[in-house]
């Protein structure tokens, strides 16, 4: 009984690190009509200077369900609680005539980020901690229905599992050669960031063993002897909370595609994951490389600070490893920039 009135009192003290009307920016909506293709980030970055305080400007009703979906057409209200700033929500239905007697049929509750963004990234390349072997991650592509040297979508394919993988229900990805990813310094391996070249769904076994598949989508060319893994992990609906990372310092490690030099929508590796205490919508800030400047009436150079470049978003996490999305940037985002918590 005191342990439970401890907690409820605890739970009423108002917590330290509130908002005061200097986090909201300079020209914030009173009101705000939540439209389709807004994200929650577009929609923070309407309030605040920094969007990943939403989940401490957001007034958030524990008495209605999924309290933290917004949807379009929600009214969203700026106002002040107790002297802090706070954004209520006011649910808007929204029928078209002649179907008042149906039940009302919801729009989609907004995602965090815009999709179409980021699963082109996630659907196309995956991550491995450095405990997995690429070579006994989950299957192999033995052959196709067909004889050919290539596969591409529709054709009917056969995979063996390696010993322990149940393909039950996910959807399984096809790499070739996997990429190593390693500390700069020490060639530590940290994992391997994966290709994919197709996306497969696993049905039936044979008597032989094997399962039958189907190519449900092609990205480069597959083939006999390219290895399979489950990837169910990448279609998950983006939808989350943004939120400060802990107090945590790394570096981007690579980027995601082809380009050097990177902006806003494109997707980075950084050495930090879920030991790190990392998990999905944790946001960061990006710092570039200290420089040195010759030094007026010195003989030597002076060391600044790098500059401040932008904020990248953790979407999905390994031990060791995280794939982080550029939200938006100041200065080009490079392999070795830093990482650390907004509020460091």
């Amino acid at each position: 009984m005191v342990i439970r009135c401890l907690i409820l009192w605890l739970a009423l003290i108002p917590p330290a690190w509130g908002l005061t009307q200097d986090d909201l920016r300079t020209d914030p909506p009173a009101v705000y009509t939540v439209q389709e293709g807004d994200t929650l980030w577009d929609i923070a970055a309407r309030f605040l200077d920094d969007p990943w305080k939403w989940p401490e400007l957001w007034d958030r009703n524990p008495f209605v369900s999924n309290p933290d979906l917004i949807y379009p057409g929600d009214r969203l209200r700026l106002r002040m609680v107790d002297g802090e700033p706070k954004v209520t929500r006011q649910r808007v239905e929204r029928l078209s005539p002649g179907v008042k007697e149906r039940p009302v049929e919801r729009l989609e509750a907004i995602e965090t980020v815009d999709r179409s963004v980021v699963l082109p990234y996630v659907d196309r390349y995956g991550l491995l901690g450095q405990e997995s072997n690429p070579d006994a991650v989950g299957a192999r592509l033995v052959a196709g229905a067909k004889e050919r040297v290539m596969y591409s979508s529709g054709d009917r394919v056969f995979v063996r599992l390696n010993n322990g993988n149940d393909p039950a229900g996910e959807v399984w990805y096809a790499f070739q050669k996997p990429d190593p990813i390693r500390d700069p310094d020490s060639e530590k391996l940290f994992g391997y960031l994966l290709t994919h070249t197709g996306r497969i769904q696993l049905q039936g076994a044979t008597s032989d063993g094997l399962r039958e598949a189907t190519v449900e989508r092609t990205y480069a060319p597959i083939e006999a002897g390219d290895r399979l893994y489950p990837g169910g992990e990448a279609l998950e609906r983006t939808r989350f909370l943004p939120k400060p990372a802990p107090a945590v310092e790394g570096r981007i490690l690579r980027h995601v595609g082809g380009e050097t030099m990177l902006g806003q929508g494109q997707m980075v590796v950084l050495d930090l994951g879920a030991r790190d205490g990392l998990e999905r919508g944790h946001v960061l800030r990006v710092r570039g490389h200290p420089r040195r400047v010759s030094e007026p009436g010195q003989e030597g150079k002076a060391r600044l600070p790098g500059r401040e470049k932008g904020e990248i978003m953790v979407i999905q996490t390994k031990d060791r490893l995280s794939f982080a999305l550029i939200m938006r940037n100041q200065l080009p985002v490079e392999a070795g920039d830093r990482v650390h918590s907004p509020e460091s």
